[in-house]
């Protein structure tokens, strides 16, 4: 059992640690690239979609491979993904792409803990844009007012995109909003589907933890059939049963009223906390087909997903229990349905005027949510034991039309690709108001206890349902247009140059542009370049998001609101519309390809975002009170909203390299090696509303602070070694993840959480030529994060922090079987 403390550095220390950090990841890339001799950026062998050879999408619409990009696109194949038996797609990416960063193990005590996001080079989880075969993703109706990385966000939920239906994931790590248009800040992650014809798959897989808990069932696979021409459609699904996993100790607070003889007893000190069983399911469709010249093209997607968290236990003392319902307390439990459903289809056709693409998509996902083993006590005995809490819901609709056509100048080395494009998209997000008794003040004093006639508190306990006054339905439009030209200007020197313009009906219209190069020093050796910027709207759940949160505070009610940005309870404490944070872009590195079985890649990058977007503190205390009371909200203690709050600036390195060697006719070893050093610093923080003045509040507070700048492990390094011989394949792989902190409102609980190594194995074989077996451990060596202090501990239960990339559940196994027809 490990605690590490080490207290809060110096306020002098930033800047030295910015320089050994970055020092550091010089040193460490410098050692990596030798490595390239025995090690890559690649995972596990068999990948479809080779480095060398393969396409992409994104980055650049001419149609260049991955290496020969002016910007880093890292590809992982559909084969890769599932080989790792991840459970979603964000776990697989989490161990084969060291840029990515998002917890696998977080504890589900909210709704938003399920949703499993994306989250590039130590930047928020909103500032990077998913794509599917190229289309902007919808996001979840889910938005994280709670704590840990995501807070604040609104993101895709990768959970639902099945591992069976992905040909492979490009992941471009540079700033393209002037390409792409919002969320592109970080990069952008493009989903490409499978197509095939003919054939499918179908796979089974069983796992579980070293402890016993955490057992996962699943079924997934795809089957395609040919369409007239050189068409195709396939239908991929996944169905997944993911038990839950306990990480918690043991709960020794007092549990009774003084000398009650049940202390002793307590049946519950052992309550649950960690990760809560999931359940879902989840169907796709891809389809395409060319008839008289014109390709049509479908997708669509449907998923429905059941999740459990939970809340803390509601001692039998507390003031919060009905002690009539639960003589011996309760743990609230949360049950969460979301439903996802896609459908978008367009025409692609070329001729003499260039090539074409007309689309449209839309998609929505709907999430609801069900508190039970709960009471309201200011509703009494009379209290109703589950509540449901309310609905969210998230729409977007996108219509685009892409050109694209090379133009012989005479003047140009080679010719000049013109790209251009105009969109409309739609967005819309709605509150639906939750059971009466999960926001209502029943005005039932407590029943008994020290405190027996004093104000109940109001409101589900656990999780308390939207009000009245929190639901409500807001949407906006976007209008606009890109135009991209490229060309070769001088021999080995490619030129991108990228601007998109586009109008919020919210906002306003934002403008960026985008310049990128790369130039061949040798037929071996390239340098790359961009320099651009970037933007991200507010999501509209940012805007629109409201919750009531009633407290008691020495006997007196006092309730705190998540306001809207736009409310009257917001702008009384000095609240602004929202606008686009602006971003700018800068890298630079060097591509090294000695060999079609060799490449090394070093990228640096720096990204500084201005009127970044986070939820507030709770501001609170006398002012505050008097503000509100003259704003005609005297029942309210406290409110929080979204604010364009702090300046930031990222830097960081990339450094990829991978080495093919063929062994034999049917062997081969694949050696990778990754490694990502990102640091992330706040320039600048907007200052205290002058309504607040001399209050000593701080719109962005030391905690925080702590989610902007420490969150995410300094350093990422991964190494891995797959082998094949004939049907034989085993693959291991190693990833160090570097310290983070976690800062705390108690500035004497900081803490420092050191380096961890995760070591994964699997192994398969093919027992015939449609049928394979595997199996693996993820977490060999059983290692586990630095453990919260426990006087830090909150709950007072948990042992983990939710901000550790590998969680604590340990050493892990699951065993697969895959048919092909």
């Amino acid at each position: 059992m490990r605690y590490k403390n080490y207290g809060a550095p110096a306020a002098s220390a930033g800047i030295g640690r910015i320089d050994l950090r970055l020092f550091g990841g010089v040193a460490a890339a410098a050692i990596a690239a030798p490595l390239a001799l025995i090690a890559p950026a690649q995972a596990q062998s068999g990948a479809t979609g080779d480095e060398q050879d393969a396409i992409v999408v994104v980055g650049s619409r001419s149609g260049n491979k991955a290496l020969e990009s002016s910007a880093p696109v890292q590809l992982v194949s559909g084969e890769d993904l599932q080989a790792t038996g991840a459970r979603t797609l964000s776990e697989a990416l989490q161990r084969l792409v060291p840029s990515f960063n998002f917890p696998t193990s977080v504890p589900s005590s909210n709704a938003a803990s399920f949703v499993k996001g994306v989250s590039l080079r130590g930047l928020a989880a909103d500032e990077t844009l998913v794509l599917i075969n190229g289309k902007r993703r919808h996001a979840t109706a889910q938005l994280n007012a709670g704590s840990g990385v995501a807070k604040g966000a609104q993101t895709v939920d990768l959970n639902s995109i099945p591992l069976s239906a992905i040909e492979r994931v490009e992941v471009l790590l540079d700033g393209a909003s002037a390409q792409y248009g919002s969320d592109a800040i970080a990069g952008v992650v493009n989903i490409v589907l499978k197509k095939q014809a003919g054939h499918g798959n179908l796979a089974v897989q069983y796992g579980v933890n070293d402890k016993g808990d955490g057992e996962t069932k699943s079924i997934e696979g795809s089957i395609g059939a040919k369409l007239p021409g050189d068409g195709s459609v396939t239908l991929a699904f996944d169905v997944w049963d993911i038990g839950r996993t306990r990480l918690s100790g043991r709960d020794n607070r007092t549990m009774y009223f003084a000398g009650d003889p049940r202390e002793a007893s307590f049946p519950n000190r052992n309550w649950f906390y960690g990760s809560g069983a999931t359940k879902r399911e989840n169907l796709l469709l891809n389809a395409e087909s060319t008839v008289g010249g014109v390709t049509l093209y479908l997708t669509g997607s449907y998923g429905w997903r059941k999740d459990e968290g939970f809340g803390n236990l509601r001692q039998p003392n507390a003031d919060q229990t009905v002690r009539a319902l639960f003589p011996d307390g309760f743990q609230p439990f949360l049950r969460v349905h979301s439903r996802d459903a896609s459908i978008g289809g367009g025409a692609r056709w070329s001729g003499k005027a260039g090539d074409f693409d007309l689309g449209a998509n839309y998609g929505r996902n709907r999430v609801e949510s069900l508190v039970y083993n709960t009471n309201n006590a200011s509703l009494g005995t009379a209290s109703p034991t589950s509540f449901n809490t309310g609905d969210l819901l998230n729409e977007q609709a996108n219509v685009t039309f892409d050109w694209k056509r090379p133009f012989e100048t005479g003047l140009l080395r080679g010719p000049l690709n013109v790209a251009a494009g105009l969109a409309y998209r739609h967005e819309a997000y709605q509150v639906f108001q939750g059971d009466y008794g999960s926001w209502a003040n029943g005005g039932v004093p407590i029943l008994d206890g020290p405190n027996a006639g004093k104000v109940a508190t109001p409101a589900s306990q656990g999780f308390g349902g939207f009000s009245p006054d929190d639901a409500g339905r807001t949407t906006r439009d976007v209008v606009g247009g890109y135009l991209e030209l490229e060309t070769e200007l001088a021999k080995g020197l490619r030129v991108t140059a990228s601007g998109r313009v586009e109008h919020y009906s919210d906002f306003g219209t934002t403008a960026n542009a985008r310049l990128a190069l790369r130039y061949e020093v040798t037929p071996k050796l390239a340098w790359r370049g961009s320099a651009g910027t970037g933007y991200r709207a507010p999501s509209l759940g940012q805007s629109a998001y409201s919750r009531t949160i009633p407290n008691i505070t020495n006997g007196v009610l006092a309730t705190n609101k998540l306001a809207r940005v736009d409310s009257a309870v917001a702008r009384a404490l000095g609240a602004t519309p929202l606008k686009p944070e602006k971003a700018t872009n800068l890298s630079t590195g060097l591509v090294w390809t000695p060999s079609g079985d060799l490449s090394v890649t070093v990228d640096f990058y720096q990204t500084t975002i201005d009127d970044r977007i986070a939820l507030s503190e709770t501001l609170t205390g006398t002012l505050v009170r008097q503000v509100l009371t003259g704003a005609g909200f005297p029942t309210y203690s406290g409110a929080q909203y979204f604010t364009n709050a702090v300046d930031t600036r990222t830097r960081g390195i990339d450094a990829t390299a991978r080495y093919r060697w063929r062994l034999g006719q049917d062997q081969r070893l694949d050696l990778s090696a990754g490694f990502n050093l990102s640091d992330t610093r706040i320039t600048h923080i907007k200052a205290t509303p002058a309504v607040l003045a001399g209050s000593g509040l701080s719109l962005i507070g030391h905690e925080a602070r702590g989610l902007i700048e420490e969150w995410n492990p300094d350093t990422f390094v991964r190494l891995a070694a797959d082998y094949t011989n004939g049907g034989f394949d085993a693959h291991l792989s190693g990833t160090r993840y570097g310290i983070y902190w976690a800062r705390n409102a108690v500035v004497a609980y900081d803490q420092r959480f050191g380096p961890q190594e995760v070591v994964n194995f699997s192994a398969g074989y093919r027992l015939f030529a449609n049928a394979r077996v595997s199996a693996g451990i993820n977490n060999l060596l059983d290692s586990r994060p630095d453990q919260v202090l426990p006087a830090a501990r909150n709950p007072v239960v948990a042992l983990y922090s939710g901000l550790s990339p590998e969680g604590g559940a340990g050493r892990t196994y699951f065993a697969r079987l895959d048919l092909s027809f």
